[in-house]
């Protein structure tokens, strides 16, 4: 006799787009930190305080990423309402440089 288990996937179409846009938050948070870091290491007085600090937070990001489910929504979401505000802060910013 067999038993025909219910296959598919084990989260929402919500869930899996909900989770991929905060992956793009995340690596987004992470692309401009890193161009921080070179800009800052191209500079002829670095900071190493605000070097290390950035690194710090781009490895924050990472584990963030890293230990980032799928079905966890409450944290999917918390993670791309912060880090997507990261990103528009920083543009925002961005924004008002280059129009200065």
């Amino acid at each position: 006799m067999t038993t025909s288990a219910r296959t598919g996937p084990k989260w929402t179409q919500d869930q899996a787009i909900a989770y991929e846009a905060a992956l793009e938050a995340i690596n987004d948070v992470i692309a401009g930190y890193s161009e921080q870091i070179a800009m800052e290491q191209q500079r002829p007085t670095q900071s190493a305080s605000r070097i290390e600090w950035l690194e710090m937070r781009t490895d924050q990001a990472t584990a963030i990423m890293d230990s980032l489910n799928v079905t966890d929504t409450d944290n999917v979401r918390q993670v791309l309402t912060e880090y997507s505000a990261i990103v528009r802060a920083r543009d925002a910013a961005e924004a008002v440089r280059i129009a200065a």
